[in-house]
């Protein structure tokens, strides 16, 4: 079974990674400008998943962010 990203263009989300991804990327969170915790607009997804927020941030697949509420920040 294939799971589809739940997320569109202009959803606000949350980078929410795992703990393999926070011990596999952890080094380059600079490089992807992109911290547990951070959120931000979705401006991009790619035909494999890989989700992109405001100013081209981001790179790491859907399964790693959160759907954010507006009134709940």
């Amino acid at each position: 079974m294939t799971l589809t990203c739940p997320f569109k263009i202009g959803d606000r989300v949350a980078f929410s990674p795992d703990h393999h991804t926070v011990g596999w990327y952890q080094h380059c969170w600079e490089r992807f400008r992109l911290k547990p915790g951070d959120t931000g607009i979705v401006t991009a997804i790619d035909n494999k998943g890989h989700v992109w927020l405001d100013d081209g941030r981001g790179g790491f697949h859907w399964q790693e962010y959160k759907s954010v509420n507006l009134g709940s920040e």
